[in-house]
């Protein structure tokens, strides 16, 4: 089978995120199951990638910025992709690519979860407002026939909040790459250690962790915070945490490799999402894969990735994450249950089952032309 993805981004872009990681995991997978993956996306243009790649058997090529890619979407699959696909991938990352008004291939839209007010947390306006209605209104009547695959229980809800036929979403979680887990135990920080990584973005509030930060300390006074990751509000980030009476025991590590990632999942104490929600969290589930607990508000997506009470907490509000956060590092028992729990939990998650689960949506999506 020959499948067309457009994409946002690719892997190696700057802000590349966990719908990047998704989309690769699978696609490389569907190669070496005897598939053909072409996946159209954006330019780095802080970097200039090359034009065209291939990574993995994968087919890529770069093409516009943040808004220009979808005409250039729109150009580069009459010039050059329509004949060669069997199947084509729309991924719906706030702003869909309007695939049903220009293709006539088979279709299917990969949804990571609906932004609602994320698009005001990260885009000034009216674009903010723009994206908002595209996604309310314009993204459910153009594709409410298409079949789509959510990444989550709650993407699956969102969507039909907004208009979707439940009868027309499957859903296929994220998985793990189990192989990275070392095979020997890392021994944790002797502190009292929080880490958030990943994407640094405003919706993620960061800005809330370091202001939350002085709190903790009150409870647990040894206690150590680590930020590690990079994003559009790296810059704030660091601003905050210099300023802040307890930048001391702040440690900012910017961009991380997979080695470095290890050892941090591995040696924290606790992770933490502060976001005001996510579609699912693979950053969360890596944790739980080294022994490490989540703690996160009980917002969309997090609420699922985090099993409360088994693999970490959820909090009510600002307060009782404070509160919940000093509950597991005061206590052993407690950190150790949840950490047996987590690593159970993040092994239950294969890349290579939600490959298979995903190529079969795409078969059968192919058959109905």
């Amino acid at each position: 089978m020959k499948i067309l993805i457009f994409n946002w981004r690719d892997l190696k872009h700057t802000w590349a995120g966990g719908g990047e990681i998704y989309i690769f995991e699978l696609a490389a997978r569907w190669v070496t199951m005897g598939n053909e993956v072409i996946i159209f996306c954006g330019q780095d243009f802080e970097k200039t990638l090359p034009p065209f790649e291939i990574i993995n058997g994968i087919h890529i090529y770069r093409k516009g910025g943040k808004f220009s890619i979808y005409l250039w979407a729109i150009y580069y699959y009459f010039a050059h992709l329509r004949k060669k696909v069997d199947v084509v991938i729309d991924v719906e990352n706030g702003i869909p690519f309007f695939t049903p008004i220009f293709c006539r291939r088979p279709k299917i839209s990969f949804v990571y979860h609906i932004h609602g007010n994320q698009f005001f947390y990260e885009l000034p306006s009216p674009l903010s407002y723009i994206g908002f209605a595209i996604e309310r209104f314009v993204f459910p009547l153009l594709y409410k026939h298409l079949p789509i695959v959510a990444i989550s229980e709650t993407t699956k809800q969102q969507l039909v909040n907004i208009g979707f036929d439940k009868k027309n979403i499957s859903l296929v979680y994220c998985g793990i790459n189990n192989t990275k887990r070392p095979t020997k135990e890392i021994k944790k920080f002797s502190k009292p250690t929080i880490l958030y990584l990943g994407r640094i973005k405003k919706y993620k509030r960061i800005d809330l962790l370091i202001k939350i930060f002085s709190e903790i300390v009150k409870e647990v006074p040894d206690a150590h915070l680590i930020i590690a990751g990079w994003g559009t509000e790296a810059s704030n980030v660091a601003d905050l945490a210099m300023r802040s009476p307890l930048r001391r025991k702040i440690s900012l590590m910017g961009p991380v490799n997979d080695e470095e990632k290890k050892i941090l999942l591995s040696k924290s104490w606790i992770f933490v999402n502060p976001s005001i929600g996510e579609g699912w969290s693979i950053a969360v589930i890596e944790a739980n894969l080294y022994g490490t607990p989540a703690v996160s508000l009980g917002v969309s997506g997090l609420a699922e990735s985090i099993l409360h009470k088994k693999t970490g907490l959820l909090a009510k509000d600002e307060n009782d994450l404070i509160k919940r956060i000093c509950e597991i590092l005061k206590d052993s028992g407690l950190r150790e249950k949840l950490s047996k729990n987590a690593t159970v939990w993040a092994n239950s998650f294969s890349w290579d089952r939600s490959a298979q689960e995903s190529l079969q949506i795409l078969e059968k999506t192919r058959r109905k032309k």
